[in-house]
């Protein structure tokens, strides 16, 4: 038998043209032997070889996640005092030199006045040195709220971020295995078949071609027009993809999908 691939949307020659309608074709050769999707024989269950092709299908078709290192809390805590830490830091300082400033005009005034080292002069130091201390205390305190706002909605941010990717990786793997579930459904209906002695495809003998007919063939296809293979979404898929598992068998033809795979 010979297969047109004429009604997938392109034509183009792969082994031989039917110059009687125009559409290409693959040219058949050699009859099918079984390749490696024979059963029936081999004791495995059924539950295990539909396990198995799922498990197949799956490596195949799972997607790339994506991975996010959110900070802990420490990380988070050390990137915002780096930026927050300095200005309070300046605050302080400036505080600092403004007692020393006042310090030192208060001495000036008492030597002009002809004081000296009063104990007038030494309660007036006393109180400003109090004062600073009570300014450097408040913004210490202030400096800690703000840090642990800032680091509070640090954490909630990274965590709304890793549940995100978390959720994103999650939606993917699903998908990935629905697909992988319906490749391998049909799958295992045609080992069924086999299993039974029927012909895994569309009535009529099933024969082989060569891998690399079969490989030259799948390559000329979009992604598109290999689902409707793989999936035997018609009649038509349906023998293509019977006969590519009698050319290439089971492990023949998953090497195939990951190698010219059905989706962008």
């Amino acid at each position: 038998m010979a297969i047109s691939i004429g009604g997938i949307g392109k034509a183009t020659t792969i082994g031989r043209r039917d110059m009687t309608n125009g559409k290409a074709t693959i040219g058949i050769t050699g009859s099918y032997s079984g390749g490696s999707g024979s059963g029936g024989s081999s004791g495995i269950s059924d539950a295990n070889v539909l396990s198995g092709l799922i498990e197949d299908m799956y490596n195949r078709f799972a997607p790339q996640e994506i991975r996010y290192d959110a900070k802990d809390e420490e990380e988070i805590r050390t990137s915002v005092a780096g930026w927050l830490r300095p200005s309070y830091d300046k605050a302080i300082a400036t505080r600092k030199e403004q007692t020393l400033t006042n310090q030192a005009n208060l001495d000036a005034d008492a030597i002009a006045r002809g004081m000296g080292a009063s104990t007038y002069v030494t309660d007036v130091k006393n109180r400003q040195q109090n004062a600073e201390s009570s300014d450097i205390a408040a913004m210490e305190s202030d400096y800690g709220s703000t840090l642990a706002k800032y680091v509070s909605e640090g954490v909630e941010t990274e965590n709304d971020r890793l549940l995100e990717v978390q959720k994103f990786n999650a939606e993917q793997r699903q998908a990935a295995y629905e697909l992988a579930y319906s490749a391998a459904a049909q799958l295992f209906t045609y080992y069924k078949k086999k299993s039974s002695g029927g012909s895994g495809g569309s009535a009529g003998k099933v024969t082989a071609t060569s891998r690399e007919n079969v490989e030259t063939f799948l390559g000329l296809l979009s992604s598109q027009e290999r689902a409707g293979v793989y999936q035997a979404t018609t009649a038509e898929g349906a023998r293509y993809r019977a006969e590519i598992l009698a050319s290439v068998g089971y492990g023949g033809y998953l090497q195939l999908q990951g190698k010219y795979p059905s989706f962008p």
